[in-house]
């Protein structure tokens, strides 16, 4: 049977960062945990006018060994839960760091992936992982010139330069900037990290990093438009370091990946970088479920117009990433 969970003191079972109370209420006031006898599935909803929809903020959650048909069946009921008690219009694209072992049947599933690493204090052995060896050059330059990596708290500088850095990329949605520093007063430095580069006294790079107890994930990088070479990738060194050596994390996640993604794209420039440190891709689906088709339609316009009149065209975010994949993602 499948029960809406309010309160994350009501569920028996250690949850990852993305499924924790305190991320979900950082991002919004409304939302829950789906819960059976095995399973759990955390969601935000958000209410907009006369639009409600749902987005799942990690897979599908449990603790015993259970088998992936299992899992299906328990997605293929939170579904009917979602329509029988009319909780939204429609269950949108999950957040990019789910990856899920498998999709409800009739919902329009996709490919997903992730390339997560396993961290080590010693730099010099995880810049020797590092491939191609121009790229362990560029690192050993970088430390060489005086490239300095540390932590810093200084979130206003770190949410600029993230923020430019994906309106550089023309990324459609930017960060939001009071849940950004609603973040980092209740999130820092428990569950949040922030790291910079800098050379010569200036400004390079900065990452933000979520983390639980075993786990770290890439939430955010920014750079400035000309960095230094070599300085990305080792404040991405450094900043695994610093986790193991302080926090004995076992698995460094650089969230989101087409698994199959097309040569000569930006995205694919990216998803190369995080390739190259060693990583392994993690492989497996994500899904979105119209429930009113009236309804999302109208919203999807709604949307479109309230973007065209901030001069940016909407693009749907399942639709881009099937563009830049070899087989349109099909599962």
């Amino acid at each position: 049977m499948i029960q809406i969970i309010k309160k994350e003191d009501n569920i028996c079972l250690e949850l990852p960062f993305f499924g924790t109370e305190k991320y979900l209420s950082s991002k919004n006031n409304d939302f829950g945990w789906f819960c059976s006898d095995n399973f759990v599935l955390p969601f935000l909803l958000y209410k907009s006018f006369i639009f409600k929809r749902i987005v799942f903020t990690n897979e599908v959650i449990s603790e015993k060994n259970t088998s992936i048909e299992e899992e299906q069946e328990f997605l293929e009921k939170v579904v009917t839960y979602i329509k029988k008690n009319k909780i939204c219009d429609y269950i949108y694209k999950p957040s990019p760091n789910a990856v899920f072992r498998t999709y409800p049947r009739n919902s329009d599933s996709f490919r997903w992936a992730s390339y997560i690493i396993t961290p080590e204090s010693n730099i010099e052995n995880m810049i020797n992982n590092i491939t191609p060896s121009s790229e362990r050059t560029k690192v050993r330059k970088a430390i060489k010139d005086g490239i300095k990596i540390e932590l810093t708290n200084d979130y206003k500088l770190v949410y600029d330069l993230c923020n430019e850095t994906l309106v550089r990329q023309n990324i459609q949605l930017a960060i939001n900037k009071d849940e950004f520093y609603g973040q980092f007063e209740n999130l820092y430095p428990k569950n949040m990290l922030m790291f910079k580069a800098t050379y010569n006294d200036k400004i390079e790079a900065v990452t933000v990093i979520f983390k639980d107890k075993n786990n770290a994930y890439s939430e955010y990088v920014g750079r400035v438009l000309q960095a230094h070479t070599g300085s990305v990738r080792l404040l991405n060194l450094f900043a695994m370091k610093y986790l193991v050596d302080n926090y004995d994390i076992k698995n460094f996640d650089f969230i989101g990946a087409v698994p199959d993604i097309k040569k000569q794209t930006k995205e694919c420039r990216i998803q190369k970088f995080k390739k190259e440190f060693g990583t392994k891709l993690k492989e497996g689906y994500q899904f979105r479920v119209i429930i009113n088709p009236i309804k999302y339609y109208l919203f999807i316009t709604l949307l479109k117009l309230k973007l065209k009149l901030k001069k940016i065209n909407y693009v749907d975010p399942v639709e881009r990433d099937r563009k830049l994949s070899e087989t349109n993602l099909k599962v």
